[in-house]
């Protein structure tokens, strides 16, 4: 099994962490993951991928699912190391996500409660690349939702994630041994109520956050399993 020196978010002693991508407001299934394991490596010494989970989110919207995606400096190169991949400061990408965001969960519950601090984290609270971007983001919700997942970033390559799928999504299913459930149980949505949509499950974590907001824990409470990921040793990588 591989296993290396990694760089701590969080101190304490190896315990069989999974390995995740680093990921753009990543679905919700995702963030079950983080909330049921013992401990998770975020990936950090990957090459850059494109139209990955990495650099895409999906939304519901009162149309069906839009799909969101970070631009990134056109010198980024498949073999760039993920850590250094710099979001792009041209097409006015940042502003299409946000009026995005405003328009299709504006009249959520929580949208008004949760947008301020998100919209600073997105725009200033990162040292202007992908990667650092993405964790931000991610520090910034689990904080709001009410957990703080045991975290480190890998300090070498960790080897193939099967956890992405071929077109670049999130697969749940390869942590069904952490998860209780792999399907993300119904909850209200703004876009079912403005859209006549059927529930759109494993959508990015926004839709939970804005949707539910104080209760988005519940959600992903419901999903872990019994076990979680104790009871088993070296790594598992996924």
């Amino acid at each position: 099994m591989a296993q290396g020196p990694l760089a701590e978010e969080s101190e304490g002693p190896l315990m069989s962490p999974i390995v995740l991508p680093t990921a753009y407001l990543a679905p919700i299934t995702y963030y079950a993951v983080l909330y049921a394991a013992d401990e998770v490596v975020i990936e950090a010494q990957e090459h850059y991928t494109k139209q990955t989970l990495r650099t895409r989110c999906t939304i519901a919207t009162d149309q069906g699912r839009q799909t969101l995606s970070v631009n990134v400096e056109k010198g980024n190169k498949l073999k760039m190391p993920i850590r250094e991949v710099r979001l792009s400061s041209h097409g006015d990408w940042q502003r299409q996500h946000l009026y995005s965001w405003a328009t299709y969960y504006g009249n959520s519950p929580f949208y008004e409660y949760y947008i301020d601090d998100l919209r600073e984290t997105f725009l200033h609270g990162h040292d202007g690349t992908l990667f650092g971007m993405n964790e931000a983001l991610r520090s910034h919700i689990c904080r709001e939702i009410g957990f703080e997942p045991k975290v480190r970033y890998s300090e070498q390559w960790m080897g193939p994630l099967d956890c992405v799928a071929p077109n670049g999504t999130f697969k749940p299913e390869t942590f069904s041994h952490v998860l209780g459930k792999v399907e993300v149980p119904p909850y209200y949505q703004v876009a079912g109520v403005e859209g006549r949509q059927p529930f759109m499950a494993d959508v990015s974590i926004l839709d939970l956050l804005f949707n539910m907001g104080p209760e988005a824990v519940l959600v992903l409470e419901g999903m872990r399993g019994s076990k979680g990921s104790k009871g088993s040793e070296g790594f598992e990588r996924f």
